[in-house]
């Protein structure tokens, strides 16, 4: 009787041993990955926003319409023309707001609601000459003082005019399949040029495990190149998103990141807060990660 109780004594401590390795594999693990998230997410928001705000010396105002074709799908919405400038519509160089709400692009059809969407435009990395034009590119044409946007194969191209590489993004988070369970993912549309000569945004996954992001804007109010007051981006005032009354000179973002596996053995109540919004875990068994950066605009 007495080696049968050390017996199972033995497999009891030896069970009660596995199950406590396990979990502290499992977390470590899970925490591994959710920091090399956290280092993606960072580098890759950091390195896209370094540039945001340049036009080449132009204003936003100064840009024309183009004569190229709409882009299919693009992201438009009440306050913002799309990809490029219309007539009578505003073109907003950055733009965000929290998707559900009044101003969500009209190309978010699958983003999660109650996260924050980023639309950004800017001119990117250095000019080309007319004969190193891309196919699956747009430009902004640079000829003296006057500036279009065009194609490889618009016409009116002058060999002489400077070509600026037109970048015009959205980020977002949307929710993916992944083995029967729901995966939040960052997402991007990106404007391209098909092989078949039309433009469209295309949308790619950029990292899984993003499941809220949020952001506040540093707002210049008069135009002497201080930031006067940050907030997040559902109180900036239209006037602000359109450069009538202020400019718009550095994000703050917050990113969420959550694990892509759930652990049984732990359950999350925690609260996190992001900026000046609190998220709270609903009690599931899903770590997470909350990470934060700000990138001031110098291309004023």
């Amino acid at each position: 009787m007495v080696s049968m109780a050390l017996g199972l004594l033995c497999t009891l401590m030896l069970i009660a041993g596995w199950q406590w390795n396990y979990r502290a594999f499992i977390q470590t693990t899970q925490l591994s990955e959710l920091q090399q998230s956290a280092q993606f997410v960072l580098s890759f928001m950091q390195q896209e926003l370094l540039n945001q705000n340049f036009w080449a010396g132009f204003q936003l105002e100064e840009l024309p319409p183009t004569t190229l074709m709409t882009p299919t799908a693009d992201c438009s919405g009440p306050l913002d023309s799309g990809s490029f400038p219309k007539l009578h519509q505003g073109f907003v160089g950055i733009y965000s707001g929290t998707v559900g709400h009044i101003g969500t692009p009209g190309c978010l059809t699958v983003a999660r609601k109650g996260s924050d969407f980023l639309q950004l435009k800017r001119l990117a990395g250095a000019p080309v000459f007319k004969a190193e034009l891309k196919a699956n590119r747009v430009y902004l044409q640079q000829y003296q003082r006057h500036a279009s946007f065009v194609a490889l194969h618009s016409s009116g191209l002058y060999p002489a005019a400077t070509y600026w590489p037109y970048v015009h993004q959205l980020w977002y988070v949307a929710l993916q399949k992944h083995e029967g369970k729901n995966i939040p993912v960052l997402m991007r549309k990106r404007l391209v040029r098909q092989l078949s000569g039309q433009l469209a945004m295309d949308t790619s996954s950029v990292i899984d495990g993003v499941e809220m992001l949020h952001f506040e804007l540093g707002v210049d109010s008069n135009f002497d190149g201080q930031m006067d007051y940050s907030k997040p981006s559902d109180q900036i005032p239209d006037a602000v998103w359109l450069g009538q009354s202020g400019k718009i000179i550095q994000l703050r973002f917050y990113v969420l990141l959550r694990s892509i596996t759930a652990d049984l053995t732990y359950t999350n109540v925690q609260q996190y807060q992001l900026g000046q919004r609190l998220y709270k875990a609903p009690g599931d068994q899903y770590r997470r990660l909350l990470v934060s950066s700000a990138v001031t605009f110098n291309n004023l």
